[in-house]
């Protein structure tokens, strides 16, 4: 699968301490960090979905058989993590966001990223749709992302952590308007 050789990929450029450096929007460069809990034991991730009557998308079971959580292109200033960046939750983060987070009934919450919820759509899980993964923000409006984990995954390792699923709303002149640089 995708999702294996991404990760793989990922880890292979970390340096001991999980950093590295990565080119940023507008020529910058950042460092960054990764780090990757242990995996989940199979019969407490089956337990968990038993208990929850959920049933997880295969690509994210296989994510927490390798890492019940992790984290992902933080920001660090100097050697301060500063925050950002991607986090998947652990099976106890998902069941104690999802007891907060009521009003988001259809979705089960499985991640945070550059401050959206990262969310798994229970109704497209019940239909089999293959772009199960939704995004909100603070107004916990659920945003179909036309995705699943694992192409999430590539993408967002691909682009270097950064909010690639808002890309294709910046035309040229409006790219520069928001980024402060030239307008036209």
């Amino acid at each position: 699968m995708i999702l294996n050789k991404t990760l793989h990929a990922l880890k292979k450029r970390l340096d001991e301490k999980g950093n590295m450096e990565i080119v940023a929007e507008q020529g910058n460069i950042h460092t960054v960090h990764c780090s990757f809990n242990p995996p989940i034991e199979s019969g407490d991730l089956k337990a968990f979905q038993e208990e929850r009557k959920w049933m997880f998308p295969e690509d994210f079971q296989q994510f927490l058989s390798q890492h019940n959580g992790a984290k992902m292109y933080e920001m660090l200033l100097g050697s301060i993590n500063i925050g950002g960046g991607l986090q998947i939750y652990s099976i106890e983060e998902i069941k104690e966001i999802n007891d907060a987070l009521k009003s988001l009934y259809d979705y089960i919450p499985i991640g945070y990223v550059l401050e959206n919820n990262l969310l798994i759509s229970r109704t497209a899980i019940e239909r089999d749709d293959p772009d199960y993964l939704y995004i909100a923000g603070t107004s916990l409006k659920p945003e179909p992302l036309h995705s699943n984990l694992e192409i999430f995954l590539d993408r967002f390792v691909v682009s270097q952590g950064s909010n690639f699923w808002e890309w294709p709303n910046y035309t040229a002149k409006n790219y520069y308007k928001h980024s402060g640089g030239i307008e036209f």
